[in-house]
């Protein structure tokens, strides 16, 4: 048996404490108003004002997924392999929506119509939301790829069922994505 000092060390040292309690923080500070650093809430606000007539869609949207992640969890897990080809793919991911948003900061508006406006605004909003999921889910699956031997099964369970739900989300966004983009391209 362990002298107590050192269970003690041994659970403040935990991979799994740590990554929670880092996470915990992340969030906090992410979420907090009127951050000079992280404003994610005035992301997630301006990508709400995108659904402002059609709140029933934010379902399809953010509700769909996560049927579809409890499904695929059943099914895979994302470890190892995986878990590396999901980086990959998201690195990607991340560097197409950046390439997006300078295109659409750089589209002149001053001639532009109020409506054209809008909807490039609210464009450049659903790509710096992307953003942001593209990020939690390659940190998720980054932490995947390097605990996933000393985790306990059910906290495996539960970051697979976030990566696949944030990467389900990204991907149905898409849609209004290619959407707006096209009203964008039509109406230049």
């Amino acid at each position: 048996m362990l002298p107590p000092n050192d269970v003690i060390l041994k659970i403040v040292t935990s991979p799994i404490l740590l990554s929670i309690f880092s996470i915990a923080i992340l969030i906090i500070y992410m979420l907090r108003s009127n951050s000079n650093f992280l404003n994610i809430r005035k992301v997630f606000k301006d990508y709400l004002s995108i659904f402002k007539d059609a709140k029933k869609h934010l379902f399809v949207f953010w509700g769909v997924p996560i049927l579809l992640a409890i499904a695929v969890v059943q099914v895979t897990d994302v470890t190892g392999k995986s878990a590396e080809s999901v980086i990959v793919f998201l690195s990607i991911l991340i560097s197409a929506f950046f390439a997006t948003l300078s295109i659409l900061i750089s589209k002149q508006t001053d001639q532009s119509s109020e409506l054209y406006k809008q909807v490039l605004k609210e464009t450049a909003s659903l790509v710096l939301l992307e953003i942001i999921l593209c990020i939690v889910a390659l940190v998720i699956s980054i932490m995947l790829a390097i605990i996933d031997v000393v985790i306990p099964m059910i906290f495996l369970i539960i970051l697979n069922f976030f990566d696949y739900y944030l990467i389900f989300v990204m991907l149905i966004n898409l849609l209004i994505l290619i959407k707006r983009m096209k009203a964008l391209i039509d109406n230049a």
